[in-house]
């Protein structure tokens, strides 16, 4: 009889090695010496620039050790200062591109240690890249089309954005990378949920007392910064954040959820009827019948809905100055009354835009007249007296892309909202989030509506709902479902 010794070979346990602690000394130290660095700068009247960069510094170092702290930033940013401002900054020095360097440094490092290209093989990053190409191609046949086209100036800016819109569409596909490849926990997507309804939030104190100080667009409520400077799009901005405090209500009662909730959707329900917007308030109507519906496993509260729907009424024909109602009732543009005011002005000008849309497409289907290119083209070759942008997503992929790019757009929310309803359905949905997946489904529907009424799939609102989309499927993919 032959007996079978199992033999462990291990290496002797070590004891752990302490962490490294900071000295105590240390702190004081580079306190004082950033104390003198700044009373010498204010000396010198180099302030503000050695401040500066002492923030800079800081910053650099928390995206090296957090990157996901990094997409935070940019997300902020892209949503406080999407047009021109201080924090944008000008040129290449901005504060977008250099988080976007420090970013992509950190990737590539990632990628050399693991070589691991999953967001490359992700469907709407696929599509993503497909659009950027057909862009490119559009933009050349343009070239070759419109021989004589020449840059003009309108009231404000350049008409012809094609430099400006192709940045954008790079930087945010960029923006959408990184998103996909630094975040991946719970705990990112709670953040990236929270500092985007943070965000848009601030338009709202922005737009209500530039209201009451009479700073507004022709008599409707604006913000004085980011999308929310223009009337519709801080309808928009609005509108898009409702499902989520509505559903973040809904999760878990308590008295401070309720009186937070209600505070801020009250809130900004008055803004929205503050900015004379139709399609704001054609909006709202929609977004209060899809809240009625239970999703993800949080209720909709149909009973509440109706009562928050008449306050929203209450507050229409009481607190609502009579000029934005009539704005709101002046939708005809083809009534012959040219009494009725600038709103039946603003829709003739967008049905008169849409034709000539149309016109575009008809002549130009498979590559349209070039991204950027709409305004100039509407001015010199279609003669076009607005020569205004298109207000309208869908015209506007379908002229400056051509058919290709509209398809694949449509594609891309077409995989986007299936993957919505992905999430809906996982078995391994975490309570603490079934209300960012409740809130998803309004959000795309009416993404989707108000797409029809505003240039905005170059938005960064489209990009931080589609990466919290992949993210949050990645996520659920990736945890084991623990069924009953």
């Amino acid at each position: 009889m032959s007996v079978a010794l199992e033999q462990t070979l291990a290496a002797p346990r070590l004891p752990a090695a302490a962490p490294y602690a900071t000295p105590l000394w240390l702190w004081p130290v580079v306190l004082l010496g950033l104390g003198a660095t700044l009373v010498a700068a204010t000396y010198n009247g180099l302030e503000a620039t050695v401040l500066g960069a002492i923030i800079a510094a800081a910053v650099l170092t928390i995206v090296v050790a957090k990157p996901e702290v990094g997409i935070l930033l940019l997300m902020t940013n892209y949503l406080i200062a999407s047009y021109p401002t201080p924090l944008r900054g000008n040129g290449l020095i901005t504060i977008n591109n250099l988080l976007g360097i420090i970013l992509a440094v950190l990737l590539i490092a990632k990628l050399a240690q693991n070589l691991d290209f999953w967001f490359l093989r992700n469907r709407q990053v696929k599509i993503f890249i497909a659009i950027g190409a057909v862009l490119i191609i559009s933009t050349i046949v343009s070239s070759y089309t419109f021989p004589n086209l020449v840059g003009t100036r309108g009231k404000f800016r350049e008409l012809d954005q094609t430099t400006q819109m192709a940045q954008d569409f790079v930087t945010r596909l960029a923006f959408l990378v990184f998103t996909l490849n630094f975040l991946s926990t719970k705990t990112d997507l709670k953040r990236v949920v929270t500092v985007m309804m943070l965000c848009l939030l601030m338009v709202v104190p922005s737009a209500l007392l530039g209201y009451a100080s009479g700073n507004t667009v022709g008599g409707r409520a604006a913000a004085a910064f980011s999308l929310g400077t223009n009337p519709n799009r801080l309808a928009f901005l609005c509108l898009i954040q409702i499902p989520f405090w509505w559903y973040f209500i809904r999760a878990k009662r308590s008295t401070f959820r309720n009186i937070l909730g209600i505070g801020v959707i009250g809130s900004l329900i008055i803004t929205v009827f503050l900015t004379a917007s139709r399609s704001g308030v054609l909006g709202l109507g929609m977004i209060f019948y899809l809240l009625t519906q239970k999703r993800a496993g949080v209720g909709g509260g149909r009973l509440q809905i109706i009562a928050l729907g008449l306050v929203a009424v209450g507050i229409l024909l009481t607190v609502i100055p009579q000029e934005n109602l009539d704005r709101m009732a002046n939708v005809n543009p083809f009534s012959q009354n040219k009494e009725q005011g600038a709103g039946a002005h603003s829709t003739e000008r967008r049905v008169e835009t849409v034709e000539i849309g149309w016109k575009m497409f008809g002549d130009h289907p498979w590559f349209g007249v070039g991204i950027g290119n709409f305004r100039e083209v509407a001015k010199q070759v279609y003669q076009d007296e607005f020569f205004r942008p298109p207000h309208n997503s869908y015209v506007w992929a379908l002229t400056e892309g051509g058919i290709f790019c509209f398809l694949l757009y449509l594609l891309l929310f077409w995989f986007t909202w299936r993957d919505i309803k992905w999430i809906d359905a996982a078995p391994a949905m975490p309570v603490e989030l079934r209300w960012i997946a409740a809130a998803l489904s309004p959000a795309m529907i009416l993404l989707m509506f108000y797409s029809a009424f505003a240039d905005i799939w170059l938005s960064p609102v489209t990009y931080i709902i589609i990466g919290l989309v992949i993210v949050f499927k990645r996520y659920l993919g990736g945890r084991r479902a623990v069924l009953a």
